[in-house]
This record gives C-alpha cells, sequence and structure tokens, in this order.
C-alpha cells in the first residue's frame, strides 16, 4: 500500500507581487524511474524573493510552486531509478538533493558537456505549475525521470546540506570556471560583493584556495561575523562605510595600493557589477555570479580593457557540483560550521513571512521546516 497520500498542502504563487497561497494540490502517480519524496526542508533564496515580486530577467508562467533549493527524503521510487549520479544505491528514507531537469539531446547537453546551459529546458523545480508538483514549498515533491539525483552523505545534518540546493552548487560551479582560467595564488587578495550566502560560500571557498587576503563588503552585521568566520579576513559593512569610494580606498589600502587580483560579485545590485572594477588592480580577474536583475546600468567597456579584466559570467550548475558541494562539506564540516547558514526556520504557513525577512535581509537563510509534520 502506498505511503504517498493523494494530496499535499503547498505554497502558490498565484499572481506576481501578492502573497503565497497555501492549497492542496494532488500529488502525481508515481512512473517509472521517477521520484515521489516528503520534503524535509526547503530553503529561501533570493531568487525566490524576486520571482515572488515578478522582478526576475524572466516570468515562468503563474501559479506556480516556489522552491527550488530543497532538501527531500525519498517515498517512492519508481522502477528503473535505482542510483544517483556517483553510483550510489538509492532507497526509501534517504536523503536526496537535485539538479532542474535538462534534455540531455541538445548542443549543450551532449557536445558542450554543459547541461546547465540546455537550450530546451523550460520552468524546473521551483518554477513549474503546481500539478507537476516541482516545488520545494511544499509537504511532497515529484522527481520526473530525467532529473539526476544526488544523494546526501549519511554524515552530512540536514542544515548542513541545505545551502547545496542553490548558493553553493552556484558557487562551486563559478569557482570552477574561475580556478581553470586564472587560479587563485597564495599571495592574492579577493573581494566579495555580497554577504548573502552565495556571498558567504564564495569568502569561504576563496578562503580555502590560499588567499592571503578575503575582503568580504556587505551587510547587515550578523551575515559579516559569519563571513569572518567562514574566513574573511577583512569585512566593510556598508550600512557604516555608506560611500562606495570611501569602500575602495579602504581596499586600495588592503592591497598595497594596487587593488585585488580577483573580485567577486554576489550582490545582485547592478551598480554593484560596476562598482567591482574600482576594487580591481591592473591584470585581474571579476567573476560575476549575483546578477538576476534586467534592470540596465551606465558602463564604460573601457573599464574591461583599461585594466585587461578577464570577466567571467557564471549563472547555473548541474548534478555535478551538488555533488562536489556536498563532498566538501563531508570533508570539512569539522572545521566550518556549515548549518550557520540557516538562520530561522518556518511552518509551511508562514511562508510569507519567510519569503519577506528573506526580502528585507534578516536572514541570513531561513528555510521551511517540515520535519514534524510529515
Amino acid at each position: 500500500m502506498s505511503k504517498v497520500p493523494k494530496t499535499c498542502k503547498a505554497a502558490v504563487l498565484v499572481e506576481y507581487g501578492q502573497p503565497d497561497v497555501i492549497q492542496e494540490v494532488a500529488v502525481p502517480e508515481l512512473r517509472p524511474n521517477c521520484i515521489i519524496a516528503k520534503v524535509l526542508l526547503a530553503g529561501i533564496c533570493g531568487t525566490d524573493v524576486h520571482q515572488a515580486h515578478g522582478t526576475l530577467d524572466f516570468k515562468p508562467p503563474l501559479p506556480n510552486i516556489q522552491g527550488h533549493e530543497t532538501l527531500a527524503e525519498i517515498v517512492e521510487l519508481g522502477s528503473g531509478r535505482e542510483f544517483d549520479i556517483a553510483g550510489a544505491p538509492l532507497k526509501p528514507g534517504d536523503r536526496i538533493m537535485w539538479a532542474h531537469p535538462f534534455c540531455g539531446e541538445c548542443y549543450y547537453c551532449k557536445v558542450h558537456r554543459k547541461r546547465y546551459m540546455c537550450e530546451r529546458i523550460g520552468p524546473g523545480y521551483g518554477l513549474a505549475q503546481p500539478d507537476k508538483l516541482w516545488g520545494g514549498f511544499s509537504e511532497y515533491i515529484f522527481i520526473d525521470e530525467v532529473t539526476e539525483i544526488v544523494r546526501v552523505p549519511d554524515s552530512v545534518t540536514d542544515e548542513e546540506a541545505l545551502g547545496v540546493g542553490c548558493a553553493f552548487r552556484t558557487v562551486v560551479s563559478g569557482f570552477e570556471r574561475l580556478q581553470k582560467l586564472s587560479a587563485i595564488g597564495t599571495a592574492d587578495s579577493v573581494v566579495v560583493q555580497g554577504c548573502g550566502p552565495v556571498g558567504l560560500y564564495s569568502t569561504l571557498l576563496a578562503s580555502f584556495s590560499g588567499a592571503a587576503r578575503v575582503i568580504t563588503i556587505g551587510a547587515p552585521a550578523h551575515r559579516l561575523a559569519l563571513a569572518r568566520e567562514w574566513g574573511a579576513t577583512h569585512t566593510i559593512n556598508i550600512d557604516e562605510i555608506t560611500d562606495h569610494n570611501e569602500r575602495a580606498k579602504m581596499v586600495m589600502k588592503l592591497t598595497d595600493g594596487r587593488g585585488a587580483e580577483f573580485c567577486i560579485e554576489a550582490a545582485g545590485i547592478p551598480i554593484a557589477f560596476v562598482q567591482g572594477f574600482d576594487f580591481l588592480r591592473k591584470d585581474s580577474t571579476y567573476l560575476v555570479m549575483g546578477q538576476t536583475s534586467p534592470q540596465t546600468v551606465t558602463f564604460a567597456p573601457n573599464s574591461v580593457m583599461r585594466k585587461q579584466v578577464c570577466l567571467i559570467g557564471s549563472s547555473g550548475a548541474d548534478a555535478r557540483h551538488f555533488y562536489k558541494a556536498l563532498k566538501f562539506i563531508e570533508a570539512h564540516r569539522g572545521k566550518v560550521d556549515f548549518s550557520k547558514i540557516i538562520s530561522a526556520t518556518y511552518d509551511l504557513e508562514d511562508i510569507n513571512t519567510a519569503l519577506d525577512n528573506m526580502a528585507k535581509g534578516l536572514d541570513i537563510k531561513g528555510a521551511i521546516d517540515n520535519r514534524s509534520r510529515l
């Protein structure tokens, strides 16, 4: 007899700019190679806030169930689904994470081998219509036959793993590109713009990459405190140092008057992209990962040429980056408290409070916690 109910509760985005609505939605019938799982934790991402407000650079069809960074426990496995991407056996009770479903047939999937650039990808998890049950802001979630799965190691806690669902896998993917083009050296300085989850994980990996200085710029103070715990040698609070030119002078002083070898944009504010060039020395590298808004800014392309900046954009990840991020946590969890990425948990019915608190910067990362209800 199936352990899965016919329906479950989910938070549905019905209209952009309006609160999510708790609705009862149908749980799809299990198909071969598919999975039905119960949602344990679902992270509140800044992208969820922009999506709810209708300010993303794309607008998925409404209604949809939000929530794209999800940790879930397998309840039922469809026939044929036996292993995760690394060959680990799957069984009911295992905790899993997953990438968006890619077609596997287009140029970027088959030839370029970067599936997150898939030409045929439609609205994925956290963006799809309620009948697919593809959102983490729900009690259960349905994982289709082409979605690649990663089993969460037993030694990694729920709280440690959750950030892999979006921010950490994004940073792992970005750093993969960065290190191939221009590896961070032992005497280098790295400026990280922003101290939300993407900025915090960027601070962490920059520190582990051997940089001599990691300068994290952002606010509020409690996020900067975690940045220092995760490896920032210096922090600049933009609530206290409100003038960008003063912040640039501080960076110059910390980098022997030349500027940093690397800057990582994780702020998500369009003007931050322009400001990042003021932190860089000549012959430097700029990794941009935070820009999701279609808003334009005035920018002089000469800045790229004059400073001979290697400019890298990175906006996606696939299942191997989830795997690498989880392995990193498994290896270093004794040295770093990864669970601190979650600063508050909420019931599913409190989704709009959670989104609002994330928009206000009150939480490092809030999470919908279903573990006591299922």
